[in-house]
C-alpha cells in the first residue's frame, strides 16, 4: 500500500466536536484542495467534507492504487 494519499483512496477520518475526538467515519478521497486539505464523500451518503489531512488516516488504496 502506497503511504500517500490520492484521489480514491479509502480515508477514516476523525469525527470531531469542538475539538474533541467523537469517532471515526469511513470516506473516499474525491481530491486535494488547493488550501492543502482533503475532500471526502462519506459511505452511505451523499455527504462531501472538506477536512485536514491530520484528522485522516488511509485504509486501502483506490481502484487505481499501486500494488
Amino acid at each position: 500500500m502506497n503511504p500517500v494519499i490520492s484521489p480514491g483512496d479509502r480515508v477514516s477520518v476523525d469525527k470531531m466536536v469542538r475539538g474533541y475526538l467523537r469517532g471515526y467515519e469511513k470516506a473516499t478521497v474525491l481530491a486535494w484542495m488547493p488550501s492543502g486539505r482533503l475532500k471526502v464523500k462519506l459511505d452511505g451518503s451523499s455527504i462531501v467534507k472538506v477536512v485536514s489531512p491530520d484528522h485522516v488516516k488511509k485504509v486501502a488504496d483506490g481502484p487505481n492504487g499501486v500494488k
